[in-house]
């Protein structure tokens, strides 16, 4: 019963598929009806593979990049979302629905009960790849270089949304700037990294120069201050391209 436990409590290893079994019906009938088709600006033509950073807009940026974006990803999510039934639900419940959006306990219980019997179905038809605070991120970031090794480019929601979403992220955690180092130093190629910004009420989604991460930590960036500067792109897309144009 214990080990049985453990295992529910644990992602499978994740592995690229382009197709999951009746997941693009499922995309087709039930994604993009439900999450139209934003406006796509592209500051500039797009070289894969490439690293994409976004704002998070709660459960609308992953689904509706996954619906609609023209490249192909795969992306990386809270570890929980992948693990048994009740770590999808209690995750749910605390994290992204109370935590984050400020829900109330009995609204956010009823929504994660009923939809963590269908979630991990959607997050593995996506692609998603189980992230963590811990030292298990290296796995990720080896599984993130082999995705990106196959030309499939990953897309990373790197905002702390530990006090919700805002329009404005204030800050990213460096993962994503991890993940371009290793990539470096294991293909000798520094990859694009492209800030994406999402914005469901304006229903636009915008997708900004890139930037190369060994290019600027060898200007003397450390980690944190390249993750700043992608939080900055990010920011100024939604400033540019958003705010002004409305």
């Amino acid at each position: 019963m214990r080990e049985a436990l453990n295992k529910s409590s644990q992602p499978k290893p994740f592995k690229y598929r382009a197709h999951y079994p009746l997941f693009g019906a499922f995309r087709l009938l039930i994604m993009k009806p439900f999450y139209r088709k934003p406006k796509m600006t592209f500051v500039c033509d797009i070289a894969e593979p490439a690293i994409f950073v976004s704002n998070h807009d709660a459960k609308r940026g992953p689904v509706t990049s996954e619906a609609w974006f023209p490249v192909r990803t795969a992306k990386w999510g809270a570890y929980e979302m992948l693990c048994g039934y009740n770590s999808r639900r209690k995750y749910l419940r605390d994290i992204f629905y109370i935590k984050k959006q400020g829900m109330s306990r009995a609204k956010a219980s009823f929504k994660a009960f009923f939809e963590a019997f269908f979630s991990l179905y959607i997050y593995r038809g996506m692609n998603m790849m189980p992230t963590y605070t811990d030292a298990r991120l290296a796995k990720t970031i080896s599984d993130s270089v082999e995705v990106l090794k196959d030309s499939v480019s990953v897309w990373i929601f790197p905002e702390d949304s530990d006090g919700g979403y805002c329009e404005e992220p204030k800050k990213f955690f460096p993962g994503f700037v991890m993940l371009a180092e290793s990539f470096y130093r294991k293909t000798g190629k520094d990859i694009p990294v492209y800030p994406v910004y999402y914005h469901s009420g304006h229903n636009k989604l915008v997708v900004g120069k890139p930037r190369y991460a060994h290019a600027m930590k060898e200007s003397g960036m450390d980690r944190k201050a390249i993750a700043e500067a992608l939080r900055c792109d990010v920011v100024a897309l939604y400033r540019e391209y958003i705010v002004k144009q409305d």
